[in-house]
């Protein structure tokens, strides 16, 4: 799996001891000391994140696949949230071998030893690029602020390929945006580590801040403060593009890593605060209204490499995203209003097993209305708490089967018919006012279905081991039944007079 957070390092003896333990509360800070610890710190957790992750890179690992999809979701949310770090202030790191890997680059390196290369840089760079002593421009009892030069900030951080006295040279981008852009460290004493704060422009406005414990490296971020601070880098140095405008920006993220022992860690995201981001296009038209409710954590994802073991832990709270409802294209707006009551569940994959185990899956309510009419509704195990248990496994056939309890009970409502006039061509009959039923029950014992691959007398498809599966309509006279041991297969030509959905499917023995 590629994790898009930032990585670790081998684990060596924290010296120190916690400075929180060894300061009273009155007594000022050491600033040289708290870096050093911070550095430290930061290369522990991204190197016990490397030994927690690494059996997931397997190429024989069955997470593969459901890992890389993670991965790519992760970076289309990534891309809509502003950046915690200036362009130069994070260019010494541009060639450690994590941010190679996910710049799609081979390497010999293992994921661990990836992790731990990466850990090691890490902790060069903060102590002697960032943190350095040259950048440290004040202090107070609490309160340390670092100035970034150019010079050692852009100073690329040596290679263990590089000749006997080798003197890094200085990213000439990095220098530039350095000499036209003000940006500080602010350095405070937090717990048993330290809070960095990302300070941009002479008014010193926080982008971001680090939390850098013995047991934590994490990202938060005021989502109102960084767009402040995200124009002033863009009109200091430059945007390739417009700034886009908010009629509404509040909320604040987490995104962090958090070291529950050896080889064991938790990567997570929270909404802190609840979202709510109102954009306006740059004509000034109305662009999405989302809002998503707090929620800590929101996902969280445990990695266990020593029993190999990944853990997703799902809890995410209710969101709303008014957007643009105009299928002919006539002006922007926000007539289309979409509901998801939440996603809940918890899953956990173990390698020596290949098995997925998952409790209390879920999703509340979803709700989709055009100009206040509803248009869409979907309700899963309506009498369930709208929750299931399920257990993904390969059978004794060699084929996935996924076992749930007490059952699956999905419905499906379209009433497209509501809106149907202000669409160029018409809907499809079957979406115009129709509620589809997708139930698989065995009287509240386990039910479960299983891949039928394709034979030369069989198209491929389901097959139902225990339960009975029943898909409806409204509008269709006859259900599609299949019960335990027989198959359900599509594709067929659809009879006349036969319902255009439920008609193309065939139940079938299982050859």
């Amino acid at each position: 799996m590629r994790f898009s957070l930032t990585p670790t390092l081998s684990l060596l003896p924290l010296l120190a001891v916690p400075l929180a333990a060894c300061r009273g509360a009155d007594q000022p800070i050491d600033p040289s000391l708290l870096a050093d610890q911070a550095a430290l710190h930061a290369r522990e957790i991204v190197h016990q994140s490397g030994a927690g992750v690494g059996f997931t890179q397997d190429e024989n690992s069955g997470l593969a696949t459901i890992a890389n999809g993670m991965q790519g979701a992760g970076d289309g949310l990534a891309g809509a949230m502003p950046s915690p770090m200036p362009p130069a202030m994070g260019s010494a790191m541009g060639d450690s071998p994590l941010a190679a890997a996910m710049a799609g680059m081979t390497s010999m390196l293992t994921t661990e030893e990836q992790f731990d290369d990466t850990a090691d840089q890490l902790r060069i760079w903060l102590r002697e690029r960032v943190l350095a002593d040259v950048n440290r421009e004040s202090t107070t009892d609490d309160e340390a602020i670092y100035r970034l030069h150019p010079d050692p900030t852009c100073r690329r951080i040596p290679s263990a390929d590089d000749p006997p006295g080798t003197v890094p040279e200085l990213n000439s981008g990095c220098v530039d945006d350095l000499t036209r852009l003000e940006v500080r460290v602010s350095l405070r004493a937090d717990g048993d580590g330290v809070r960095l704060g990302v300070l941009i422009g002479p008014q010193r406005l926080e982008l971001s801040a680090f939390l850098i414990h013995s047991d934590l490296l994490a990202l938060e971020m005021d989502l109102a403060k960084a767009d402040e601070a995200t124009r002033v880098i863009a009109q200091t140095l430059g945007s390739d593009g417009p700034v886009a405008a908010h009629e509404a920006l509040a909320g604040r993220i987490r995104l962090a890593i958090h070291k529950d022992g050896e080889k064991k860690v938790t990567f997570s995201g929270s909404v802190l605060e609840a979202i709510h981001i109102a954009t306006l296009e740059s004509n000034g038209a109305v662009g999405p209204d989302v809002t998503l409710a707090a929620s800590d954590p929101s996902v969280a994802v445990t990695a266990d490499g020593n029993v190999q073991t990944l853990t997703v832990k799902v809890d995410m709270g209710a969101l709303d995203a008014l957007g643009d409802w105009d299928p002919m294209g006539l002006s922007p707006n926000r007539d289309l209003r979409v509901h998801v009551g939440g996603l809940h569940g918890q899953a956990t994959f173990t390698e020596a097993t290949d098995d997925v185990a998952a409790t209390g899956v879920g999703i509340g309510a979803v709700t989709v209305d055009a100009h206040g009419a509803r248009i869409f509704d979907l309700g899963l195990n309506p009498y369930d708490m709208a929750r299931f248990d399920a257990h993904l496994y390969v059978n004794a056939a060699g084929q996935p089967e996924i076992r749930m309890l007490p059952r699956f009970d999905l419905d499906l409502g379209y009433h497209l018919g509501r809106v149907a006039s202000e669409y160029t061509t018409p809907p499809p009959s079957y979406v115009l006012d129709e509620t589809y039923r997708v139930l698989l029950d065995n009287g509240g014992a386990a039910v479960s279905v299983a891949a039928a691959p394709a034979t030369p007398s069989f198209g491929g498809g389901i097959k139902v081991t225990q339960g009975t599966l029943t898909i409806v309509s409204t509008a269709a006279a006859q259900p599609v039944v299949v019960p335990a041991g027989k198959c359900l297969t599509g594709g067929a030509t659809v009879p006349a007079g036969a319902h255009p959905v439920l008609g193309a499917f065939a139940v079938v023995d299982c050859n």
